[in-house]
């Protein structure tokens, strides 16, 4: 059986990382109704947490590269699961779901982005990262204005007939 794919390279990690962290400290707490409360502190702690620990991170993203790539990843797994378990650890669960719903969905969202990350660091695209490369060097204005047509107008693509047709 052939492993699934893992098209998170370091640095799409890396981003994630500073978007994550600087979203969790900031607006989420107050995005999902915790702003001012126990469980808000918890998940801003765990953003700021997350954050600081990517900028020591031996990643293209990384300020001072001394934790490596793979035990940064071991710690984004140990922290997911610590913070879907900080409400119940806490009791905050007690207080109604807002209070452990987003511990948990934040949880599942690193789990999922832990799985989809290459755990070497380069990204397994299963595609010609080559041929993306090259397209995306290439002058955009020349592709839109000296290009093929994105769009056929109907009539051409149905070789005069009206209506649409089934392939």
């Amino acid at each position: 059986m052939q492993n699934p794919p893992r098209p998170i390279d370091s640095t799409l990690h890396g981003v994630t990382d500073y978007t994550a962290g600087a979203l969790l400290t900031t607006a989420f707490p107050r995005l999902v109704g915790l702003q001012g409360t126990r469980s808000g502190r918890q998940i801003r702690l765990a953003g700021a947490i997350h954050a600081g620990y990517s900028t020591i991170t031996d990643y293209p993203l990384g300020i001072v590269k001394v934790l490596p790539y793979k035990a940064h990843l071991a710690i984004d797994a140990v922290g997911a699961l610590a913070l879907a378990a900080a409400p119940f650890v806490t009791g905050q669960f007690k207080r109604g779901r807002r209070h452990w719903a987003p511990h948990v969905a934040l949880c599942l969202f690193e789990l999922s982005s832990l799985a989809l990350t290459d755990p070497t660091g380069k990204g397994d695209f299963h595609a010609d990262v080559d041929a993306v490369r090259r397209a995306n060097m290439e002058d955009p204005h020349r592709k839109i204005h000296d290009g093929p047509r994105a769009v056929r107008p109907a009539a051409a693509a149905n070789g005069g007939r009206s209506g649409a047709q089934v392939s």
